[in-house]
């Protein structure tokens, strides 16, 4: 992992961070130079000496400078080292985002992917530069140290030492006897925040049913869960810590004791046991920090893991020889699909859709109408058989390529902070002012926008608030005709929209429809009677396929569901 996370800097982002390693240890043995330089003085005043003050304060005025120079390089430079590391992954993970299907983001959180770029990327710069620059620095000094005063007196030097491998040891079996336990508190933490979010969404029925007993004990239970693993957790961090620190404690301990005995029995001086007592808080340093350092390594594995996923999933390979579509009938042969094994499965689905046709399809939900969508857009590829548009393959064309030639206008809308002719023009970037004006005259929605105060520059809140769902149906429908694609898929949008709103819906889709090659979702079946082919499906399969008096005479399936649609609407009259 380390060394994955290390390959993403530059070259010029690994010497930044060697130069904030060797700068930071500068600091610090100019810092350990200083407390030599006092020392001396110390000495000189005990000893009554009075000369040479002037040169000592010229080397510690001289010391402090360079100090703050070094500190200064240091911090800039690992700045810079983890900076580069940002823009490499961030530029990874954005490169990468670009060639998944589109199939990818309805199986990710786009709030997870968000969190990936920007805090998981963030705590990745954070570690590789600012602590691997502090603690790689930190066991430099403690190395240079550490020799230093094994050089002036070894007997001493394995004093300070004397329990730091035995603290090493239960420190090292402390972290991994601890491991299931976090596990443990990470997986009841997840069931609780599950239950919370689930009891927000739910809040208004809840508050309808007065509130749910078991759903409240069900809560109760997660949380005393979570508590008594995190407590659990802290009680074993606690433990192992503390018999840590102690025998560092006790490393230090030794060493004054024992340097004592040798001062007294005149095999040290003074001075040189002062160096000891002094410095040996430099060398013990990194080893106090390693709880800390430990605890960022938890961090960075977590974000690594999480980075990994979109660097590490399947994308949608560039085609070698890709060819050009310019027929626009789709062609389904013999295709099986299936999301996930053992759930639902589309099977054996042959089905010709005529170039400027509008085909309609229907079924009851989870009948694999959206799927057939989701595979002419690519979203997935099939199992079996093979998708064409033109008479070419889909996996033969660039996928680019294919969504250029594909509109869609789906009843979830989605919209973005910005002008309505932003919002419009992302049909086509290319388009001037007056193709965005014509099409959302053809979208039936120009005089709505002209009705504001603002017109085409009137600002949208996120996802359009403020428009109704219809006005939201129709700037899709503008962004559609803007983009003027071949090959138009609609997933009707009428279901849920006042009698206004829908005669200008309908009106807008047929004039989309015009010379296009048109797939509906139907939803209500009296909108697609005039469909050219009308395809009902049923558990996976194509099990009718007519026009719409045609598919009445037979009685099967589609009679079934326009009965049932037409004792809806006649319940509905009567209740109104």
């Amino acid at each position: 992992m380390i060394g994955t996370i290390y390959s993403y800097m530059t070259k010029k982002g690994k010497k930044m961070l060697l130069l904030s390693i060797i700068t930071f240890t500068f600091k610090a043995l100019l810092g350990a130079g200083m407390m030599l330089v006092i020392l001396n003085i110390i000495n000189k005043i005990v000893n009554g000496q009075t000369d040479g003050f002037l040169r000592y304060w010229l080397i510690l005025f001289g010391i402090v400078i360079l100090k703050g120079v070094s500190n200064n390089t240091a911090d800039i430079a690992k700045h810079f080292s983890g900076f580069e590391v940002v823009k490499k992954l961030r530029d990874e993970v954005t490169l990468r985002l670009k060639k998944f299907s589109l199939g990818f983001y309805t199986n990710e959180r786009l709030g997870e992917i968000s969190t990936i770029v920007h805090k998981d990327v963030d705590n990745i710069e954070r570690i590789a530069a600012h602590v691997w620059a502090r603690m790689f620095s930190d066991f430099l000094i403690a190395l240079i140290i550490g020799g230093c005063l094994f050089a002036i007196n070894w007997k001493l030097g394995l004093a300070m030492i004397s329990f730091l491998p035995i603290g090493l040891l239960i420190l090292i079996l402390g972290i991994k006897s601890n491991g299931q336990l976090e596990k443990r508190s990470s997986d009841d933490l997840a069931d609780m925040v599950s239950l919370f979010v689930e009891y927000a969404k739910g809040i208004p029925l809840l508050k309808a049913f007065n509130e749910s007993p078991t759903f409240k004990e069900k809560m109760d239970r997660s949380i005393i869960s979570f508590a008594d693993s995190s407590k659990k957790v802290s009680k074993s961090i606690a433990n192992y810590l503390g018999r840590y620190f102690f025998f560092l404690e006790i490393c230090f301990a030794v060493l004054v004791t024992y340097g004592a005995i040798m001062v007294f029995n005149n095999e040290i001086s003074i001075s040189n046991f002062l160096l000891f007592i002094i410095f040996s808080k430099e060398f013990y340093k990194p080893f106090s920090n390693l709880e800390k350092n430990w605890t960022d390594y938890i961090v960075l594995k977590d974000s690594y893991k999480r980075i990994m996923t979109v660097l590490e999933a399947p994308i949608i390979e560039s085609v070698d020889k890709p060819l050009a579509v310019t027929q626009f009938d789709i062609v389904f042969e013999n295709v099986g699909f299936n999301y996930q094994q053992g759930e639902f499965e589309l099977k054996n689905v042959n089905l010709k859709i005529d170039q400027g046709s509008m085909v309609a399809l229907v079924g009851p939900s989870g009948s694999g109408k959206t799927t057939i969508t989701n595979l002419i857009l690519r979203f997935w590829d099939p199992q079996k058989g093979h998708i064409k548009i033109g008479g070419i393959d889909t996996r033969e064309i660039n996928y680019d390529d294919l969504l250029s030639h594909i509109s869609i206008v789906m009843q979830n809308v989605i919209l973005f902070s910005g002008t309505i002719y932003e919002n419009i023009k992302l049909g086509n970037k290319n388009a001037t002012n007056q193709e965005v004006m014509e099409a959302a005259k053809k979208a039936m929605i120009h005089d709505f926008i002209m009705s504001l105060p603002e017109g085409y520059d009137t600002l949208l809140g996120e996802n359009g608030v403020g428009l109704s769902g219809g006005q939201k149906q129709r700037l899709s429908i503008a962004r559609a005709f803007l983009k003027d694609a071949p090959i138009v898929i609609l997933d009707e949008m009428t279901s849920n929209v006042d009698p206004i709103n829908e005669r200008k819906i309908q009106k807008a889709i047929s004039n989309l429809a015009k010379s296009r090659t048109v797939v509906v979702i139907a939803h209500h079946l009296k909108t697609i009677r005039s469909a050219d082919q009308i395809v009902v499906f049923d558990k996976g399969q194509i099990v009718e396929a007519g026009k719409h008096d045609k598919l009445l005479e037979n009685g099967h399936l589609y009679k079934e569901l326009w009965n049932a649609q037409k004792k809806a609407e006649k319940w509905n009259l009567c209740t109104n």
